[in-house]
């Protein structure tokens, strides 16, 4: 009833009218608002016939062949678009041969594999292997790093395969994985064999439903990639902390240790929960083993089916639900008889380690690998065992075998089976003579007595009467910390010592509590043959891919065996990727980090100097740099600790230029193919010549479908790369430079003699400057926590920021960190990290001064700054010489302007180079533009910000203010960061941010480079991140709590002013009495003139008064205690569409109904972009994604209706890339309105499948299909009687499906089944059509004269092309005015307007502003190039008559030019003019005002309208005047009286110049500008306010009944 509802409500407020049409098209339903199609048969809409909407029978069919005329690819290069053609010309030769199409994947070929075989795979699709073989459902949700799992299942299933039950798995994804546990539930209720797959807080969702499944004894296998917990703070990589969570819940708990036992141990949980039907929790390392790709030893499907236990299964099913054998499960029970119930389960509880048994033995005889619960590895007398679980005691047995052939009696313990924990097994498996235990965690229980495997082990030694046995414990691993051979003889070192720490950490140095052990060197434990190596990529350039088909290649072609594990750093794009690669003859047991490589890549020449590259070569190795430099420039180029370690280990150095290879082969600029031929080249793996052939072959395989062209292009690049590779000679003179540790380069800037900020290259790790406190904890600054957080950014990126951005971070000891993981804000900007091959720079001869491009900078990597003649003295000379007078007038005129880019930090994305109207950015190498930019982006971000002084509710004022968000770690070209940047733009100062995990949260506060900053005052947004699904209760909790400390606030400063001995001057007391009533009436704040907080400004005059007087007593110290509450916070609550539309919409929900004045921004890229792509709610049908593989089958969730059906929730849906200042508008005014607000953005996203520099093109295109609609409700318009919805994007003129094929999300799904697609496409076209004129209609005043009869029309049309707001505001107040004489009038923009119906029209009046240099608004220039068409007859528009009213800017070369050029050509076509063409100034002294003031009264008289109108509707105030009588004072000194963007002159001199009776007053003034900001040159213009005379003030008093000593207080009223 959602859009019933709010009509109803919309309609009673509107005129009758809207009230007739509604009843004559408005259907009520349950869920949808229909239209009635009589009511709009053979009617036209101002929108266009059926509301701008093409009725189905006359849209254009949706067929692949149209899918091609349209050039449409989803990915917008010639060589796809090749691919697209001869993709379909040879599905169109298949079907002609009569062949089968079958879909088949890598992935599916590798199940096929029949038993013996072998394939590369990691442990995750291990995992999902066999969970697929033995499960009818799966319900699934992503998250890292299970996601794969899930998506693997979904995969498998979408392309039909079958599992061992000969039926394709049912795969589900739920909101949550509470609702995923929920599901699972219900299906093993249900009889079926189910799965499902999570993680870290995952898990911990589904633990009520564990407790029930387990209470209930039902089959189940959980399969968990273990991950740390959110604590401090958001860590994605492996520990067990989530799982230690779940041991009391009733599961079985199995670990495996590496991707070969997770396959077979995961076959043995499926097949023993079948029998004992009590479920197992199967878990494994998260990443480490998860991700870790091996040579794993298949079992095939026809293997599975036989050991399946049927009548287990058929047990199964003859217990679940069933009405004809129907049964209760899941009473309520009371404290009589709940204890011997549960009790009741023991007797099969105890049977879990015989069933385990019997299905290892089973699994054993087809695979020949068995597993026990324990395992023991070691010498048979050892004295000193280590007990771990996981993938650590692989690495443990390996140095145990190591330590033994030195004579060491060590062993270790491996524990499989956690629970049930079987003591006496446990016993069992220790070698007798054992003295001395170490118990290994891999998490940490801060408050317990010790960690859970160090508890069991201790309480079964007791228990077994071997109390004498020494145990020690201690942590590893967290975070996915690295586990190597070195630190595992650490603490065998530590368990021989004669006094052992006895609780320990290893793996970290601990300088605060001591507790870490001393790691003195690793150990090599690897087979002899091992080839390692390591390779270092930048993130999507193909490096990860290319490494993973090569371990694939060398595994299935040759008798080595392989091992790969990728580490990625935090960036979402662009970061650093580290493949480590081993392959030799024996199996390869190393489940840690490469640390001594053969073989060293380095794929992005900036890592030579940001990481120590050659640290970790082997002696003898090669290392290989891709780089632009030849072997001339070795010497210059490379570091001094490089070359004295490539000479000293007597290494091979190689360079390659691969995007020169790229660029002469056609490859462009992924070089992926290239290094991956270097390595094969040099690592010596298998034969070169072997590997050629193999990679042209994976060539065809891989490009074969997209041409001989594309394949040709690839097996060039594979020959011309050995051509260009280079060999350059190590000189032995390099052995005698200084072995120094590698330089770390600190971003922080310092001031030279001249004061100029610069980089500087720090000679070594600088801790920090502090003092330390006598526990040993070290302060970031020394100071209170407080006070470390407000000053101690310089220290935190010289102390841990450069260290880790160094790829260093290892060697970090604890004292460097705070605890409970607070950080400053503003370390993004010192780390330049210089990803980009092209960056933009501007001509500035050519720049509009629009704004645009620092706008839609996803990283604000391009501003505009303003200058005074002063800072421009100091200034680079590329600077200053770059410099224009700033135009747009009022306090722009005391500036220069500047747009700066910063190269270090721009990703190099295109979209500003884009979005230029005047084509004044073009790309540059980036090596040149470091050379000529960095100097001048150094200078310009040190400026003070004079964007303060400029209006921030324009689009062009809102790029002035300081971006609070700036170079994060977002994806180039990245659609969410604008709008986060926007909003600090418009309300930094004040912004308080929950935000959920996702894309915002890894981009927005990913350690240590922290986006968000501050400015000179120290004031910035505060930002705070929860978890995934609590993050709108998270926000509301802080706006609470806000709110409450508020409420204190008032209650102090009314006990302040009440009580006579507390010293307040009269100047605070006043300030505090107007606090106190604002808090009392619970007045609204108001934006002052720039977009300034009332409260906030109040706040900045008292404080300083509050800081003198605090001292002089008590309440005012505690007043000024809580001096930040003075001000009035900004809450948001931001989150992607995974949040808001799944697993947090409950608590979104409860948010909205709220009443309370809370602010949501959803940035919606329709999709879970953080974890992979998988779909979402958000995504539209017939998308393709993770878990939807064959396209989403339901509509995308309406989250705008379903909140504006609550009636009092202020809901925008905004797209920046395609209307700016209504995307401005929407997120002041949800700032404004005093109660929940709903702010969705469209936020393109690289996974949809399209080039992200497309990206502003592609949005409109959303808009005008009508797939985005653009559209703000506010329901503080309904109490002035105002129609609250507001459709800013009307008319739907593009065309969906050129949209839809554009991405290649749904290009995929036409691609791959065209009729399916196409009936996608057509669900989705209706339904945006039913919406479309659903809103359309909620957006209607009255009703269109177009609607109450054929023919011309009768009222006034009025047209408008506005950029900024202003022509838009100014044609609304026109309708209102004509409407009040009594005419009929219309209101449309250009675009939206039907041009064909133009003719039809009666009177025109276009009210339209040129933008820049004579360009169009955005919202006219469809209309424009229409009105341009030569072929239109010049009697067109006959029997139409018009006028014309322009704004503009005098000080543009091309002054009101459009308004000029509409006005020429609708006459040319035959209308006639009735009144000469308007013009409004923004120079002038009312700005345009001024000029509409003159025309308006001319219009009348054309219009034959009454001079004033006939009614006249006195809307509500928006403001309360309330007046007291106040003190006398003296009169107003002139200098404190300076009105905004003035600055206060000294006149010298005032000459006049006409006779004393002339009838004009012209003077010549002298004013003194010296050490001012102010600059005059010839033809300028100087403004100047006079003071008011004092009998001008008395008459002004006296109109309004005031006394000159009365006291005004200037309330906003709820229309404000």
């Amino acid at each position: 009833c959602g859009w019933s509802m709010l009509t109803g409500r919309l309609l009673s407020s509107a005129g009758q009218a809207v009230r007739q049409l509604a009843r004559r098209t408005i259907t009520p339903t349950c869920s949808t608002l229909r239209y009635d199609s009589s009511g709009f048969r053979g009617r036209t809409t101002p929108f266009g016939p059926y509301g701008g909407l093409l009725p189905k029978e006359e849209a254009a069919e949706q067929t692949q062949e149209r899918f091609e005329s349209l050039g449409s690819t989803g990915e917008g290069t010639p060589v796809y678009e090749q691919f697209v053609k001869e993709r379909t010309a040879a599905r169109a030769k298949f079907l002609a041969e009569n062949k089968t199409l079958v879909n088949q994947s890598h992935d599916i070929e590798i199940i096929k594999t029949s038993d013996g075989g072998y394939a590369c795979i990691d442990g995750n699709q291990a995992a999902a292997h066999i969970a697929y073989a033995l499960s009818d459902v799966s319900f699934i949700y992503p998250i890292t790093p299970s996601s794969t799992m899930g998506e693997l299942v979904d995969e498998w299933a979408s392309k039909g395969l079958k599992n061992c039950f000969n039926q394709v798995v049912n795969v589900t994804e739920m909101q949550s994985e509470g609702g995923a546990a929920g599901a699972l539930h219900g299906a093993l209720k249900a009889g079926a064999l189910a799965s499902s797959y999570t993680a870290s807080q995952g898990l911990l969702l589904m633990i009520p439903n564990m407790y029930k499944i387990a209470g209930e004894m039902l089959p189940c296998v959980l399969h968990v990639s273990a991950r740390t917990l959110c604590a401090h703070a958001l860590n994605i990589y492996g520990d067990q902390s989530d799982v230690m969570s779940c041991r009391s819940t009733g599961w079985v708990m199995l670990c495996s240790e590496s991707p070969q036992m997770v396959m077979d141990q995961s076959l043995v949980s499926h097949l023993a929960t079948m029998d004992m039907r009590i479920p197992i929790l199967h878990f494994f390392d998260g990443f480490r083993t998860s991700h870790e790709v091996d040579k794993v030893k298949m079992i095939d499907y026809d293997t599975i089916k036989k050991l399946i236990p049927w009548d287990a299964v058929k047990a199964h099913h003859d217990t679940a639900l069933s009405p004809l054998n129907p049964h209760i499960q899941g009473t309520n029970q009371g404290t009589d008889v709940f204890f011997q119930c549960a009790e009741a389960a023991n007797k099969y509880i105890t049977k879990i380690p015989a069933y385990l048994d019997k299905w290892s033995d089973k699994v054993a005889e087809v695979t020949g690998r068995r597993y026990g619960s324990f395992a023991y590895d070691g010498h048979p007398d050892a004295e000193h065992v280590v007990v771990a679980m996981g993938s650590a005691s692989v690495t443990l047995s390996e140095v145990v075998h190591h330590l033994n052939s030195q004579g060491k009696k060590v062993g270790v313990l491996k524990v499989r089976l956690f629970r049930p924990w079987i003591k006496e097994r446990f016993l069992a498996a220790l070698p007798p003579s054992v003295k001395k235990i170490a118990v290994l965690d891999r998490v940490k229980d801060a408050t317990g007595v010790g960690e859970p495997l160090f508890t069991d082990v201790c309480a079964s030694l007791h228990l077994g009467g071997l109390s004498e046995v020494s145990v020690i414990g201690g942590r590893y691993g967290l975070g996915g910390k690295d586990f190597t051979p070195g630190q595992a003889v650490a603490v065998y070192e530590n368990l021989l010592s004669k006094k052992p720490k006895r609780n320990f950490s290893v793996g970290i140095t601990d300088d605060v509590t001591n507790l870490s052990l001393e790691v003195k060197e690793e150990i090599d434990v690897l087979p002899k043959g091992t080839i390692q190596c390591l390779l270092f990529g930048l993130g999507s350039d193909g490096t990860v891919g290319a490494n993973k088909t090569a371990i694939k290649m060398i595994a299935t072609h040759t008798t080595s065996y392989a091992q790969g594990y990728f580490e990625y750093d935090s960036k979402k794009s662009g970061g650093l990727t580290v493949s480590h690669l081993r392959f030799g003859p024996s199996p390869i047991h190393a489940p840690y980090l490469v640390k001594n490589a053969d073989y060293i890549g380095i794929h992005k020449e900036t890592y030579i100097n940001r990481i120590d590259i050659s640290k970790n070569l082997k002696q003898n190795g090669t290392l290989v740099i891709n780089c632009q430099f030849g072997a001339d420039q070795v010497e210059k180029m490379l570091p001094e600790r490089v070359k004295y370690q490539l000479a000293s280990k007597n290494a091979k150095l190689y360079l390659i230029n691969a995007a020169a290879v790229g660029m002469e082969t056609g490859l462009g600029k992924r070089i992926n193919m290239v290094m991956q031929t270097v390595f094969f080249k040099l690592s010596e793996v298998m034969p070169y010549e072997k590997a050629v052939k193999l990679l042209e072959k994976d060539v065809v395989k891989m490009y074969g479908s997209k041409g001989d062209d594309v394949v040709k292009m690839n097996i060039a690049g594979i020959h011309k790369t050995v051509e260009r590779l280079v060999e350059v000679p190590v000189p032995a003179a390099w052995k005698k430079i200084p072995n120094t540790p590698l330089p770390i380069v600190s971003r922080v800037p310092k001031k030279n003699a001249a004061g100029v900020r610069s980089f500087s290259t720090m000679p070594g790790r600088r801790a920090f400057s502090t003092t330390r406190p006598a526990d040993g904890s070290r302060s970031l600054s020394g100071a209170s926590p407080t006070e470390s957080l407000k000053d101690s950014v310089d220290d935190f990126v010289e102390g841990i920021a450069d260290t880790v951005n160094a790829f260093e971070g290892n060697s970090l000891p604890v004292s460097f960190f705070e605890p409970g993981g607070r950080v400053p804000t503003g370390s993004s900007k010192y780390e330049k990290r210089g990803i980009a091959l092209k960056v933009p720079r501007v001509d500035m001869d050519k720049c509009t001064q629009c704004n645009y491009c620092s706008l839609i900078c996803p990283h604000a990597a391009i501003r505009p700054f303003l200058t005074t003649s002063k800072d421009l003295e100091a200034a680079p000379e590329g600077f200053r010489k770059g410099s224009r007078k700033a135009l747009g007038g009022g306090a722009l005129d005391n500036y220069n302007f500047r747009i700066q880019v910063s190269p270090l930090d721009c990703t190099g994305c295109e979209l500003c180079v884009r979005i230029c109207p005047a084509d004044a950015l073009k790309l540059t190498p980036i090596d040149k533009a470091i050379t000529l930019e960095s100097e001048n982006w150094d200078y310009a971000s040190a400026l003070p910000n004079h964007g303060e002084e400029i209006d921030k509710t324009t689009v062009k004022g809102s790029q002035f203010q300081l971006p609070y968000l700036e170079f994060s770690g977002a994806c180039e070209g990245c659609g969410e960061t604008p709008y986060v940047k926007l909003l600090t733009q418009l309300l930094g100062d004040r912004l308080v941010i929950a935000n959920a995990t996702g894309c915002s949260s890894i981009w927005g506060a990913s350690y240590p480079s922290f986006p968000y900053t501050k400015n000179a005052r120290g004031e910035g947004p505060a930002w705070a991140n929860s978890l995934f699904e609590d993050n709108a209760e998270f926000g509301l909790g802080m706006r609470r709590a806000f709110k409450q400390r508020r409420e204190q606030l008032m209650i102090l400063v009314d006990d302040a002013l009440a009580d006579k001995e507390v010293p307040v001057s009269d100047k605070l007391r006043k300030l505090l009495n107007q606090f106190s009533v604002m808090r009392h009436e619970d007045k609204r704040d108001m934006l002052l003139p720039k977009g300034k907080s009332f409260y906030n400004q109040l706040r900045e005059k008292i404080i300083p008064i509050l800081e003198e007087e605090a001292p002089k007593h008590p309440k005012l110290q505690r007043l000024f205690d809580q001096r930040d509450i003075f001000g009035r916070h900004s809450h948001w609550i931001i989150g992607g569409d995974g949040w808001a539309y799944d697993i947090g919409f409950g608590g979104l929900d409860h948010v909205l109904a709220s009443e309370e004045h809370i602010n949501v921004m959803v940035l919606d890229t329709e999709m879970y972009s953080n974890t992979g792509g998988q779909a979402s709610k958000s995504t539209p049908i017939g998308a393709r994604a993770k878990f939807a593989e064959l396209g989403k089958l339901t509509n995308k969730k309406d989250l705008g209706q379903y909140a504006m059906t609550y009636k009092n929730v202020y809901v925008a849906s905004i797209c920046i890339h395609a209307n700016h200042q209504q995307a401005i508008k929407a997120i002041l005014e949800a700032e404004a309105y005093p109660g929940p607000s709903l702010v969705i953005c469209y936020s393109p996203c690289i996974s949809q499948g399209f080039p992200m520099a497309e990206s502003i093109n592609h949005c409109k295109g959303a808009v005008e299909s009508g797939y985005w609609p653009l559209y703000r409700y506010n329901p503080a318009l309904i109490e002035g009687g105002n129609n609250p919805f507001q459709l800013d994007s009307k008319k739907i003129s593009g065309d969906l499906f050129k949209f839809l094929s554009h991405e290649n999300r749904f290009a995929a799904i036409i691609r791959r089944n065209p009729t399916h697609a196409k009936k996608h496409q057509e669900k989705m076209q209706q339904r945006l059509d039913d919406r479309t004129k659903a809103l359309q209609v909620l957006g209607l005043d009255e009703l269109p004269s177009s609607l109450k009869a054929a023919g011309p029309s009768e009222s006034i049309t009025i047209l408008y092309g506005s950029e900024t707001g202003n022509a838009e505001e100014q044609a609304k107040s026109l309708q209102a005015a004509i409407k009040a004489r009594g005419l009929g009038a219309t209101l449309s923009s250009l675009n939206d307007f039907e041009f064909e119906d133009l003719p039809k029209q009666g009177t025109v009046c276009v009210v339209i502003s040129t933008c820049g240099q004579g360009e169009f608004p955005a919202n006219s220039h469809k209309f424009w190039r229409k009105l341009q068409d030569p072929t239109l007859p010049m009697s067109y528009l006959d029997s139409v008559k018009f006028c014309v009213f322009g704004l503009g800017d005098s000080t543009y070369s091309l002054f009101c030019v459009a308004a000029e050029q509409i006005d020429i050509r609708l006459a040319e076509l035959g209308a006639t003019r009735i009144l000469n063409r308007g013009i409004g100034d923004d120079r002038d002294e009312d700005r345009y005002y001024t000029g509409w003031d003159n025309w308006l009264p001319q219009l009348w008289k054309a219009l034959h309208a009454p001079e004033k109108p006939l009614v006249r509707v006195i809307p509500k105030p928006v403001y309360q005047v309330e007046k007291s009588a106040g003190e006398a004072q003296p009169a107003v000194k002139s200098e404190s009286l300076v009105p905004p963007g003035a600055t206060p002159l000294i006149l010298g001199e005032n000459t006049l110049l006409t006779p004393v009776n002339y009838d004009r007053d012209i003077r010549h003034y002298v004013f003194k500008i010296k050490g001012t900001n102010v600059t005059y040159r010839c033809g300028d213009v100087l403004a100047i306010w006079p003071r008011n005379h004092a009998d001008q003030v008395d008459a002004f008093c006296k109109m309004y009944g005031l006394n000159p000593t009365d006291e005004l207080r200037v309330i906003p009223t709820a229309e404000a």
